[in-house]
């Protein structure tokens, strides 16, 4: 897939645009198998020049299994053209090496977006259906600092037709300075198709995470 969106690419000889997205997150878990997760992200455009959207976000994670967890989330994203509600289910799978530094992680999602959440809306205006399928590699340099690559694959299911209509590859590095924070700096190229206006943008993002952690029940003292 890296292959056939950097040859097309080529073809297109030139980017259409390049963005930049600034992100910052909580997560929160209340029981070890269970993580509840904030976020509120930034996005321009114009060669990150000029106000995109801003991305609002809440989710949850479940560990099923140690390599298998399901989550869902809601999105509200609002620019100055129009609102958008996003729901998303997803599906992940790990897999770490013998010595824990490398890990695997195919992701499956599935979004349903709409303008509005409104019973009188779906009857004349009918939901987008999309598809995104992640595999991501990530290797830890040392406990603070780890390193990844993506790629994904997104397809769309609109007005009874579904069909493939962008690729994302990209890099990425994860700094924890000390615990519960972490800084993360990310790029990726886009490349789209079977669209009417497609459009070859890359991507420079930068997103700081802070981890809330419940307080230690502090042991009875001994009695006697």
């Amino acid at each position: 897939m890296l292959m056939f969106s950097t040859g097309m690419s080529v073809v297109r000889a030139q980017l259409d645009d390049t963005r930049f997205r600034q992100q910052v997150s909580l997560a929160y878990s209340p029981v070890k198998s269970l993580e509840l997760t904030g976020m509120y992200r930034l996005d321009l455009i114009d060669n990150m020049g000029r106000f995109h959207r801003n991305n609002f976000e809440i989710g949850a994670t479940y560990s099923v299994l140690k390599w298998l967890r399901i989550g869902s989330a809601y999105r509200f994203v609002t620019s100055y053209k129009k609102d958008v509600h996003r729901l998303e289910l997803n599906l992940s799978m790990r897999k770490s090496t013998v010595n824990k530094k490398s890990q695997f992680t195919f992701k499956s999602s599935i979004l349903f977006v709409s303008d509005y959440i409104d019973r009188d809306y779906f009857r004349y205006n009918d939901p987008i259906w999309i598809f995104r399928n992640k595999f991501r590699y990530r290797y830890s340099i040392s406990k603070k600092v780890d390193v990844y690559t993506f790629t994904e694959l997104f397809a769309r299911h609109q007005e009874s037709r579904t069909f493939f209509y962008r690729t994302r590859n990209g890099v990425g590095i994860n700094y924890a300075p000390k615990k519960r924070h972490t800084i993360g700096f990310g790029y990726y190229y886009q490349y789209e198709f079977n669209r009417k206006n497609p459009e070859d943008t890359q991507t420079f993002e930068i997103e700081y995470q802070f981890e809330i952690r419940k307080k230690k029940k502090k042991s009875p003292a001994p009695q006697g």
